[in-house]
């Protein structure tokens, strides 16, 4: 479990390198269309608002992956200080049934390699939780990405000859919000299995 478990959080931590990248380009997107909204002056005076949403969305985004890609690294060792403490209590079982007298001391060892393997696993559950936490948290972001970019093809249509800057504006929030969301519902799907 601990294997699988560590494989897949390390895929999941390269996909989100992907994540982070249309995070930053999803703030490009809103920087460019401050500027045409900026140009277009009151005809689209609607869409310097959706311009700071997805510019602040695409900068938490890349803010969460960051956490996620810490908080994976710490769950990934903790996965493999349980394949090490269990390879320990195994060890240490098999050298305590060759020993014909048994010792106290031992035992009080051997208690100790259980506290920490069980501390480990605590350890290991919380910090899925909070991986599985951060992802849905990214993954609220681009549904609402999906309603902002439906609302900047309605304020697009307001700007005139800039209609067509913003429009693309909309697509590449759309785009990128669908494409974050396809690698954060896989990378769920990885950890949720291999747990």
């Amino acid at each position: 479990m601990q294997q699988e478990f560590f494989v897949n959080t390390a895929a999941c931590v390269g996909a989100l390198c992907r994540v982070q990248q249309t995070a930053v380009e999803l703030s490009l997107a809103a920087k460019n269309a401050k500027a045409i909204a900026y140009r277009a002056g009151t005809k689209a005076v609607g869409f310097k608002p959706l311009t700071d949403f997805i510019d602040e969305m695409g900068r938490d985004t890349f803010r969460l992956v960051t956490e996620i890609n810490a908080t994976a690294l710490r769950v990934a060792r903790r996965a493999v200080d349980e394949v090490r403490l269990q390879d320990a209590c195994a060890r240490f079982e098999r050298a305590r049934r060759m020993m014909s007298a048994s010792q106290t001391h031992l035992d009080d060892v051997q208690l100790k390699l259980e506290e920490e393997l069980a501390t480990n696993r605590q350890e290991i559950a919380r910090g899925l939780r909070r991986l599985l936490d951060l992802l849905e948290g990214i993954n609220h972001r681009m549904r609402a990405a999906a309603v902002i970019s439906t609302r900047a093809r309605v304020e697009a249509t307001q700007a005139g000859d800039y209609e067509g800057g913003l429009q693309l504006v909309a697509d590449t929030v759309e785009r990128s919000a669908a494409t974050i969301r396809t690698i954060i519902s896989r990378c769920d799907r990885q950890l949720r299995d291999a747990a």
